[in-house]
């Protein structure tokens, strides 16, 4: 028996001395794939030597002696913190999720092809000025250095999820960085799905009850929109047809609730109690880890400017220099159409246009799935854009027989200088110069919001579509697209865009509210992202004759709902003042000091109050 004990002591002993050094092994092969930010790196395609200070939040502050190199080690402070999330944006842009997912991700994928984004973002890439084609390069450099530096140093594999997903890994190229601003346009367009929802509610309901239900943001009407089985003389379902899909977390499009949001606000000399300007941005992004932004500082021979960056693109996309600060939030501009395009009964591969039948461009494409069976989809494009299948956005049920839907869409643009107009605000010394710099954004959208030394403005920047007065819908729905009145005719001239410029009042600010009320055509959207934020910011704003940035900072941090203010009086309107007394301890009594401190509840949305 006590040998039987001595032998159990010794294996017992050896299995916890093996799950030990296990445990250990596991350790060190995967920190091996996290940076040391202490040390000396000798990589190849610098012009002078790069300091990468780290602060105590880890954020680093790049120093080079010109431009190239500062973004040289961006390109390496990113793929050194972010490599993973960099590859997978790289690869969601791509459409190939599903070589890493699975089954899982191929409907993503496949509606991601048909975009064509990637193939969109390598054209732009020469579309781009001389200086931001340099930074791109290289930005590009810096990345496949820390590349180099992971295979060539046996630094594990560069992140720890690559212990788990197959490492192999492409080198950057400047057009990576490119698609991950069409991405972004992605998560944050959501006019497509809007206009299929008000055509499914008009083969559904009266044109009264439509209003009611999907109705405009307060302001001056517009002509009353024909009734979307009017447009068409092929029959459509009378029913609002519904086939929900499960979002994957791996998607990047977003459901119009969560489209995406921000607030960005500045105040004028004249309303700081410093007397210099003062300016404040927080931008809505989902919940992602990690974050979707990277803080930093690049020390540029204009000047250092720090801010928030998005992993794989060399832009501080918000920020601030020693002369000039930049926000932006979502303008909500009407930069979507869908089209219904008229098949040829004859021959399936041709569309009508206004010059008559006209064949579609089509490809294939194959998708790899792991674990499973490559798919082939055939990718085809209209004269206004790609056609998209009625599985998505629920299509099929407002696209009669005989017809296809298309999208056309500022990001598909082949031409997106966008990273040129971003980086030239960063560089810009004042406030003219950056608007003008900001012509040449193009998607998606956004209200650019400036603070300079004496001065504050505000502007819608990116492409805005150029639609005829006789549009049939006005955008709000989608058209025939072979009628000459509903294509698109280009893009507004950038002067056309709404701007505000030191107001009298002396503060800006935005909370993806209606910004500008303009007669269709040029009327920037129908559809806001807010009614009930900005209520609360006024009030926030105007309750103080001067700001500061503690005053500031209180506004960002305030939970008051407007929403809720609004609506808990026409919610509890029948339940106060009704009822009879009740004693201690009953159930009437405890719905009595509910609805008391319901009546008392200043709308605060606190984690740590009952009223919420």
């Amino acid at each position: 028996m006590l040998r039987i004990f001595r032998w159990l002591v010794r294996i017992i002993t050896g299995l916890i001395v093996l799950g030990i050094l296990g445990v250990v092994l596991l350790y060190w092969f995967f920190s091996r794939s996290i940076p040391a930010y202490d040390e000396t790196l000798t990589v190849a395609g610098l012009d002078q030597p790069v300091e990468i200070v780290r602060d105590n939040a880890g954020v680093p502050h790049i120093f080079g002696a010109t431009d190239r190199d500062v973004y040289f080690g961006l390109g390496l402070a990113h793929a050194q913190d972010r490599l993973w999330q960099m590859l997978l944006l790289r690869r969601t842009a791509q459409g190939r999720l599903s070589e890493l997912f699975g089954a899982r991700t191929v409907r993503t994928d496949e509606l991601l092809r048909r975009f064509d984004l990637y193939a969109l973002s390598v054209r732009s890439a020469e579309a781009q000025d001389d200086y931001t084609r340099e930074a791109l390069q290289a930005y590009s450099e810096g990345v496949n250095a820390w590349l180099n530096e992971v295979i060539e140093g046996a630094r594990g594999r560069g992140a720890p999820e690559f212990w788990v997903f197959e490492p192999s890994i492409a080198p950057w190229q400047p057009a990576d960085s490119i698609v991950i601003g069409k991405l972004m346009a992605v998560q944050l367009s959501s006019h497509l799905e809007t206009e299929v929802l008000r055509a499914r509610a008009s083969l559904m309901l009266p044109d009264a009850r439509v209003v009611d239900l999907l109705p405009d943001i307060p302001g001056d009407g517009i002509a009353a929109l024909p009734e979307y089985a009017g447009l068409f003389d092929a029959p459509l379902p009378r029913y609002a047809a519904h086939h929900e899909t499960a979002r994957d977390p791996l998607s990047p499009f977003k459901s119009r609730p969560f489209a995406g949001a921000s607030n960005a606000w500045a105040a004028a000399p004249s309303r700081s109690a410093a007397g210099g300007t003062l300016l404040a941005n927080d931008p809505h992004l989902e919940f992602t880890a990690p974050s979707i932004w990277y803080l930093a500082r690049l020390e540029l021979q204009s000047g250092g400017v720090i801010g928030g960056t998005i992993p794989g693109a060399p832009a501080v996309l918000v920020g601030r220099s020693d002369r000039l600060g930049w926000a932006l939030t979502s303008a909500y501009a009407d930069d979507q159409d869908v089209f219904i395009e008229k098949l040829n009964p004859e021959n399936s591969e041709q569309a009508l246009t206004p010059e008559g039948w006209k064949p579609l461009v089509s490809r294939t494409s194959i998708i790899n799935v792991n674990d499973a069976d490559p798919v082939t989809i055939t990718l085809r494009n209209s004269e206004n854009g790609p056609i998209l299948p009625g599985s998505h956005y629920n299509l099929a049920a407002i696209t009669p027989p005989g017809h296809v839907a298309a999208l056309a869409w500022t990001a598909l643009s082949p031409a997106d200088t966008s990273i040129s107009a971003v980086l030239g605000i960063m560089r810009s010394g004042d406030i003219d110069a950056a608007l003008s710099a900001a012509d040449a954004y193009v998607a998606p959208a956004q209200n650019l919001t400036l603070a300079a030394r004496e001065g504050i403005a505000m502007k819608v920047i990116g492409a805005l579509p150029r639609r005829a007065a006789r549009h049939q819908t006005m955008g709000r729905m989608p058209s025939p697209g072979w009628m000459a009145e509903n294509r698109w005719q280009g893009r507004l001239n950038p002067s056309a865009n709404p701007a505000f410029m030191d107001p009298d009042g002396g503060i800006l600010g935005n909370t993806n509210n209606k910004t500008v009320d303009r007669p269709f055509p040029f009327h920037v959207s129908f559809d806001w992202g807010d009614t009930q934020r900005v209520q609360r910011w006024q009030r926030l704003m105007q309750s103080r004759e001067v700001h500061t940035r503690e005053s500031f900072i209180e506004a960002q941090l305030d939970t008051v709902s407007i929403t809720a203010r609004t609506l808990l009086p026409l919610v509890a309107r029948d339940l106060w003042f009704t009822g009879e007394a009740a004693a201690e301890g009953t159930p009437e009594r405890r719905r009595r000091q509910a609805l008391d401190l319901l009546a008392n509840w200043n709308g605060e949305m606190n984690e740590h109050l009952p009223e919420p």
